[in-house]
């Protein structure tokens, strides 16, 4: 299949996953490699949808961001991709888990102090390291006693993430990291008939802490879904046990147990797993890349945040709060609702006409914004349809009355 665009920088960096899917598919695209000068003409054409670099453009003229969605989106078409929604939702497991990986390489890359970064690498190699490989490799060896790929019988996108990881270490994000500081990178059809006749499953346990974090976009899709679970809040010690035993996949919260048992961690695959035998993914596969970057925009939002939350100096994080309130947001929200207005002229949903994980990740985070109070953040003044696609959100009566209801936590 020829026509598709991918546009990049000379370097493999955030892009190669994306090559990589490209050429296991054997697919044909053209692989653009942008001098910096060239980058900065396609930036302010407008062209990237969330003004990063890498961004994918179709036989038929679509534009799509985000390394991760434009993976997916290749290797959906490419039939690489797994079959099975909870096969799906491991495969989105281990790429959020990959994902905290190249963002421990990229705080290294960004560290200006020669020491902080010597004892950063020591502890990325002597400790974050060894600690999680051994995960990975339980999860593959629960999957044909590890003879084969992680889930299935053939290969899938996570196997091209960590193959990037491994082969090229520091070096693959070498531009990636110069990216980032510059601002350029950033259905199960059963249960969807389940849902719409009301009927609600039992048996789903959510482990996290008592608070929103990284689990809310989870509850807020089991009661969109109007699917019972039962939300488990541990206390430190509780974790603390739990950890210890191993069955938190990746070693961290929160984490899902299905009915059958089965565990999946990292957030935002189990808030797509709920939300696909919920009845609340979208159906169609460029649909579905762009709410997967919809996710991954999100997610950045996300980091630079939790950046402001870790920063011990106090006039640094002031002024971190300053850039992230009056430069990071101001300059991204339009690319947001641009995207809203492209669906249905902004009157209903990211994508489609109905509800995704897209507008739940995107509520939460506007949320957080407002420390969980059920009010559009003042950040979305001057955003008229973002601002309508909030109260849009919070007027679903399931949301709705968990907002109001929920337990009141400072995060």
């Amino acid at each position: 299949m020829a026509g598709y665009h991918l546009y990049y920088f000379d370097a493999r960096g955030r892009a190669e996953i994306i090559r990589l899917s490209f050429a296991a598919a054997n697919m044909e695209y053209e692989d653009v490699r942008l001098t910096r000068e060239q980058w900065l003409k396609e930036k302010e054409s407008g062209r990237p949808p969330l003004g990063q670099a890498p961004f994918l453009v179709t036989p038929d003229g679509k534009v799509l961001g985000q390394s991760q969605a434009i993976t997916k989106y290749v290797c959906r078409l490419g039939g690489l991709s797994p079959t099975e929604s909870f096969d799906e939702a491991i495969a989105d497991m281990i790429v959020g888990g990959v994902e905290d990986l190249f963002q421990s390489l990229i705080k290294i890359l960004l560290e200006k102090d020669e020491a902080k970064k010597k004892a950063l690498m020591k502890e990325l190699f002597e400790e974050t390291l060894p600690n999680r490989l051994p995960k990975y490799e339980n999860i593959l060896k629960a999957n044909n006693a590890g003879k084969g790929f992680f889930v299935g019988d053939k290969r899938h996108q996570p196997r091209e993430f960590v193959e990037t990881i491994r082969d090229s270490r520091l070096s693959v994000v070498h531009e990636a990291g110069k990216e980032v500081e510059e601002g350029n990178v950033d259905q199960d059809c059963t249960g969807a008939l389940l849902s719409s006749l009301g009927e609600k499953m039992a048996g789903y346990q959510l482990y996290y802490f008592d608070s929103r974090g990284r689990a809310e976009i989870i509850r807020l899709s089991f009661v969109a879904a109007n699917i019972e679970y039962e939300d488990v809040r541990l206390t430190r010690e509780q974790w603390a046990k739990e950890k210890e035993t191993g069955r938190p996949p990746l070693g961290q919260a929160p984490f899902l147990v299905t009915p059958d048992g089965k565990v999946l961690g990292q957030s935002q695959a189990i808030m797509k797993y709920v939300c696909r035998i919920g009845g609340l993914s979208p159906t169609e596969s460029f649909d579905e890349a762009i709410a997967d970057m919809i996710v991954g925009g999100v997610e950045d939002f996300f980091q630079s945040l939790l950046k402001i939350h870790m920063e011990k100096d106090e006039a640094k994080k002031m002024e971190l709060l300053k850039e992230f309130f009056e430069e990071t947001l101001p300059s991204r929200l339009p690319k947001y609702e641009n995207i809203l207005k492209a669906n249905n002229e902004g009157k209903g949903f990211f994508v489609g006409d109905k509800l995704t994980y897209a507008d739940i990740i995107f509520f939460d985070l506007m949320n957080l914004l407002e420390k969980g109070e059920p009010t559009a953040p003042k950040a979305l003044e001057k955003f008229p349809l973002l601002a309508a696609h909030h109260n849009r959100v919070l007027d679903v009566p399931e949301i709705k009355k968990w907002v109001e209801t929920r337990p009141k936590t400072e995060h």
